[in-house]
């Protein structure tokens, strides 16, 4: 699953475009061969913009076009699957003449590739400029490009989109481990301590078997089914070891309370999905993906029902 979004702002100055290009490269974040450049050289695409501006005597307004195409966490997808998509993405018509330098971001749990578009185009001058049908063909083409490669897509019926929680309850073979990886994820953040972690997936209907003699962790779904922690994606984020690391870390710096409440208000959800919509009651937290979609279902508490197309409203 990938989704495209672009950034706001001004981008007036010069000053603003170097800082994105040395921020998208940062090795910090990226590794060599997961950076590139169309129309460009990657390591001169600073100096390649500017003189194109120049050349064609368009030096203010808007100096870069910065948007994203990222993957879900559990897409299996490695870095260099994600910079072949990037690349195939590039030879669109779209962006034909442009000057554009990208890098695919291993440095947080989803993979994800920046983009930044010279805003004057080399061969002809002229600047960007897309409709709102063009920025949609292009979303298309990313739906299209992961699609070939087996990964979810979020596209819906006659270009209508609908939010990965959705997504995946509509995904029945694969939902119940998702809806697990969901639960491992919101309870590890939370937890301070492993009898915390797993008196947290039990408040959430989970039997976690967790044995120093063993060495993986076997978790039991609510309706009995079994998954070890190896089995979820991606697996080394879940082994002992990771987890045990984690909560260390939450105890070193975090609020104890604020840990509550948040587990707290998950909680809540799960309840008040189960009293409003029963027929979601089996994925709740599928369902209520993402801290803004929990506040809002809590709102929405009458039984109003979650407004999908609204949830991401801001991504392309």
């Amino acid at each position: 699953m990938a989704v495209i979004e672009f950034i706001n702002g001004a981008n007036k100055t010069y000053g603003a475009m170097k800082r994105v290009l040395d921020y998208i490269t940062n090795p910090a974040k990226t590794e060599h061969h997961l950076i590139d450049g169309h129309n460009c050289d990657i390591n001169n695409a600073y100096h390649q913009f500017v003189l194109t501006k120049r050349h064609f005597g368009k030096e203010t307004g808007r100096q870069y076009i910065h948007f994203t195409q990222s993957f879900a966490p559990y897409d299996k997808v490695t870095p260099e699957d994600v910079k072949s998509i990037a690349d195939e993405l590039m030879q669109m018509d779209a962006f034909k003449g442009f000057q554009i330098a990208y890098a695919v971001h291993t440095d947080k749990d989803h993979l994800h590739t920046h983009f930044i578009v010279n805003t004057v185009n080399a061969e002809t001058g002229l600047k960007w400029k897309q409709s709102a049908e063009q920025l949609q063909v292009m979303k298309d083409y990313s739906d299209e490009l992961c699609q070939r490669r087996g990964l979810l897509i979020t596209q819906g019926k006659k270009g209508s989109h609908i939010n990965r929680g959705e997504y995946r309850i509509r995904d029945k073979e694969q939902s119940w481990k998702y809806e697990l990886f969901l639960a491992v994820k919101e309870c590890m953040k939370n937890a301070t301590g492993r009898d915390k972690f797993i008196n947290l997936m039990n408040s959430l209907g989970y039997k976690v078997d967790w044995r120093d003699e063993r060495k993986y962790i076997t978790f039991i779904t609510p309706d009995g089914k079994k998954c070890r922690n190896r089995k979820l994606y991606p697996p080394n984020r879940f082994t002992k070891e990771n987890l045990i690391k984690t909560f260390e870390m939450n105890k070193k710096y975090q609020n104890e309370k604020f840990l509550n409440e948040r587990m707290e208000l998950l909680l809540t959800a799960t309840r008040l999905l189960s009293a409003n919509h029963p027929n979601l009651n089996q994925y709740p937290l599928t369902t209520l993906e993402g801290q803004a979609c929990k506040e809002k279902f809590i709102e929405k508490q009458k039984g109003e029902g979650l407004e999908w197309d609204k949830e991401n409203e801001a991504e392309i």
